[in-house]
């Protein structure tokens, strides 16, 4: 009997080639758009595998209505729109894409909003738009601060912390990471780049930057809080390009208000879609709407590995980037 895949992301025609060139029927959400649980619900129930994104929830319903199910490939290396527990119980698989563009592109946008905080670059492009440039000044400081040289903290040292460490070795940045499994692994991959390992509130108070790159769980939510934002510099940066529940961002916006900290750069929202309005308002908070690996490189790759995933769960061959 033909297996069959469900896809609740509209795929790109390599990973759609990929699945039937498997000889595996493909049902596919054909729109650019968050299917309902409806949808998602109607169209897995007979499937073998489905393809999600990050963007979609995967709950308890949707998995044990499914009664063939034996993988979800998930597009994106978070997790966290998967019920795991009842996947786990149900003995599906569950893959991810930790893959190298998109570790790489997530990394990127964490040092390019590093970048354009620390230097004010939106601040000075509205100068430009509003023709209020009054010429050049050898002391005028229109550019902000230099991140070479400076102290950076990476919180959440996997892949994309490692990659970001790489990039901002360099500026010449004295790097230290805080991870709160500091495995044999990570701490190889520290010593190669040159990052040492640091204490929470040691790092925070130490550094010039900090980058969140750690994967978000419940108990983690609000990581960063006032106890956390008291303790940092008050020059010094936030960015989160991880999930936006680590931030609490209500905690945030007094810290900036109060001038504890210097500038917040998130990519990631406590409440996305939607944006925090005290932040939207302030000059020394940088908002962008969650594009760490939305590059056409980045992107394309991811939905080709969860298709390779998928068919290789479906054929029973190894799983390359298996969660549970």
């Amino acid at each position: 009997m033909t297996k069959s895949i469900y896809s609740a992301v509209k795929l790109p025609q390599e990973a759609i080639d990929i699945i039937k060139g498997a000889g595996i029927d493909l049902i596919m959400h054909q729109e650019l758009t968050t299917p309902s649980e409806e949808e998602i619900l109607n169209k897995s129930k007979d499937v073998d595998g489905i393809i999600s994104g990050v963007n979609v929830k995967i709950g308890s319903k949707v998995i044990e209505s499914a009664n063939n199910l034996k993988i979800i490939a998930n597009v994106g290396a978070g997790v966290n729109n998967i019920d795991m527990e009842v996947a786990k119980k149900k003995g599906v698989f569950l893959t991810n894409t930790p893959s190298r563009d998109s570790v790489a592109s997530t990394a990127e946008a964490a040092i390019g909003l590093m970048l354009a905080l620390s230097r004010n670059i939106v601040e000075k492009q509205d100068m430009v738009k509003d023709n209020s440039f009054n010429g050049w000044q050898v002391m005028g400081f229109l550019g902000g601060h230099q991140v070479s040289y400076k102290n950076l903290l990476i919180i959440g040292f996997g892949n994309i912390g490692q990659e970001i460490g790489r990039m901002a070795k360099a500026f010449n940045m004295d790097i230290n990471y805080y991870d709160k499994d500091d495995s044999s692994e990570i701490q190889e991959a520290a010593k190669k780049i040159g990052a040492k390992a640091i204490g929470l509130e040691q790092g925070l108070k130490d550094a010039d930057y900090v980058i969140l790159q750690m994967n978000f769980t419940p108990e983690n939510r609000h990581f960063i809080g006032e106890k956390e934002l008291s303790l940092m510099k008050k020059e010094s940066f936030l960015i989160n390009t991880a999930r936006g529940g680590i931030v609490d961002e209500e905690a945030l916006a007094n810290a900036l208000e109060k001038g504890e900290i210097a500038g917040a750069a998130l990519d990631v929202h406590e409440r996305e879609p939607k944006f925090n309005e005290r932040l939207i308002k302030m000059k020394n908070a940088l908002l962008t709407p969650h594009i760490g690996n939305d590059t056409y490189e980045a992107r394309t790759e991811m939905a080709v590995v969860a298709a390779k995933e998928a068919v290789r769960g479906l054929k029973g061959e190894d799983l390359q980037y298996r969660v549970i």
